[in-house]
């Protein structure tokens, strides 16, 4: 087993010289060497301001050069970090800091923030400030100390809690996956097995991804640590900076959501030929609209990978070169996956081609221990050594993996079984649309009828355009939107899912004339 300070400490003793992490904003440098002495500074001004080994202590922050540092030094202290969204309210990061027990807290120097903490912490417990002082706290960009004073790295057992990541919450508050120590190999290796990245020094990292995701933490932070490569850091996101930054730069893995390439492909400066250095691209987080897909194919030379995975699990499945082909997914290479039957236990397995629930191996390294505080929660996914994931999936005759949505999602009209997401693939190929969101709303006749939110591109996109273009469709006739709403944009929470159950209300709304009458 290695730990996530093992693996930045081997990269040092390998390439101590080569470049590790640059800063945006600063233009801040370290090498290895001088990165895991700058983390053993940290870790002692830690510690000298009362946090102590096995501390769990909330960070809630964006993707700064100083919550990097903060992150790996308490990983190197023995501290457990728990990353809250830094996109939350305030007072949801203190009810968070509250459930948690958390014994200090690293936010931003906003006032709001700062005081949700300190009201949730223990008395006199740490505040930590990112970007200046608040009301006495301290800030982290001085929060440094004698290295010679911090004890010798004791390895935690592989079992140990290494870090808390928080799901997206869209029914309520996140929970926090409380990860073991022994999830970061694995949790890094999937970039080499399914996306294809390569070990050495050519690696050049850009930080699209949040800090606080699993993703931006093990994938790209530690994908380019971890193999000996550069991580530039992306503290906000602008696409035409995006774009300099990877011409610049050279970049050579770019990891982000749909959302973020169509953002760096509409940039004004985007040319293709500044996207020459990347080797690998990798998108997670949704499905990426048909005509998108094909324009990243066309603008980028790397290999493309579409992750599937969750907090709590890492990467289940993957599909390599998503391009023109059947999206279907295959298991990734420490991952065991069956499909179970609806309403049935984690041992009743549903033949080849039925529809059920994805299960996954919850013996895999990678896989979380518990929610933390949650064992109601914890019994409801984790069962008899299998992670429910709550997506529905159906197992093909060649071994890979048919995804169809969440069971909770799941539309039943007339007696059938209709998956939202298979309606807005077959919508998001219609040139005019932006986003779209499908949920069921009540019908007297039906039970339940197919609604589609839309965000079109422009003005002037009709409901009879859409439903010409699916009648044309491989769609079937009765998985057809019956309700069409145009928006303006979808409600979605702080990791930029979309809120369905906000959506299903308004369907409701809207669609209660065709049936109360």
């Amino acid at each position: 087993m290695q730990t996530v300070h093992d693996l930045v400490r081997l990269a040092a003793s390998r390439a101590p010289r080569q470049l590790a992490i640059v800063d945006d904003r600063s233009g801040r440098k370290l090498a290895y060497a001088e990165l895991l002495a700058e983390i053993d500074r940290v870790a002692a001004g830690l510690a000298q301001r009362g946090i102590a080994a096995g501390d769990r202590v909330a960070t809630c922050l964006p993707n700064l050069y100083d919550h990097a540092l903060a992150l790996l030094a308490l990983d190197r202290l023995g501290a457990v970090p728990a990353l809250i969204n830094a996109r939350l309210k305030p007072e949801d990061v203190g009810e968070l800091i509250r459930q948690g027990a958390m014994r200090a807290a690293i936010v931003a120097a906003d006032k709001a923030f700062a005081a949700a903490a300190r009201g949730a912490l223990p008395p006199g417990a740490p505040v930590i400030t990112a970007g200046g002082i608040v009301e006495n706290s301290t800030d982290l960009a001085a929060c440094a100390g004698d290295a010679s004073a911090l004890p010798a790295y004791a390895r935690p057992a592989p079992d140990a809690t290494a870090f808390v990541f928080y799901t997206s919450g869209t029914t309520g508050l996140p929970k926090g996956a409380e990860l073991p120590q022994r999830a970061a190999e694995a949790r890094l290796l999937y970039m080499a097995t399914q996306c294809g990245m390569r070990h050495g020094t050519h690696n050049r990292v850009l930080g699209l991804m949040p800090l606080f995701h699993v993703v931006g933490f093990y994938s790209v932070l530690l994908g380019a640590l971890g193999f000996d490569g550069t991580y530039y850091v992306c503290s906000a996101f602008d696409p035409a900076k995006a774009v300099d930054t990877i011409e610049r730069e050279r970049i050579t893995l770019l990891y982000g959501t749909p959302t973020h390439f169509h953002a760096i492909l509409s940039a004004p400066n985007f040319a293709r030929e500044k996207m020459a250095s990347v080797e690998t691209v990798v998108y997670a987080g949704a499905p990426m609209p048909g005509p998108l897909l094909d324009r990243v194919g066309q603008m980028f030379d790397g290999r493309i990978t579409n992750i599937y995975g969750t907090t709590e699990v890492m990467n289940a499945l993957y599909m390599p070169n998503p391009v023109g082909r059947p999206h279907t997914y295959r298991p990734g290479y420490y991952s065991q996956v069956r499909v179970g039957r609806f309403g049935g236990s984690v041992h009743d397995e549903a033949p080849v081609g039925e529809d059920g629930e994805l299960l996954v191996d919850a013996s895999a390294d990678a896989t979380f221990t518990r929610y933390l505080n949650r064992p109601d929660a914890t019994a409801a996914k984790l069962q008899s050594g299998w992670y429910r994931t709550g997506d529905i999936a159906a197992r093909r005759e060649d071994g890979d993996f048919d995804l169809k949505g969440r069971v909770d999602d799941m539309i039943i009209s007339g007696g059938e079984n209709i998956y939202p997401e298979e309606v807005e693939a077959a919508l998001l190929q219609h040139e005019g649309v932006r986003e779209c969101s499908v949920v069921g709303a009540p019908d007297q006749k039906w039970g339940e009828v197919v609604v589609a939110c839309v965000v079109a591109k422009a003005a002037g996109l009709a409901e009879t355009d859409l439903d010409r273009f699916l009648r044309g469709s491989r769609l079937a006739d009765y998985k057809r939107p019956r309700v069409y709403l145009f928006m303006d944009e979808l409600p979605k929470n702080a990791t930029n899912k979309v809120l369905r159950r906000v959506l299903r209300e308004t369907a409701a709304r809207a669609a209660e004339p065709m049936w109360s009458t």
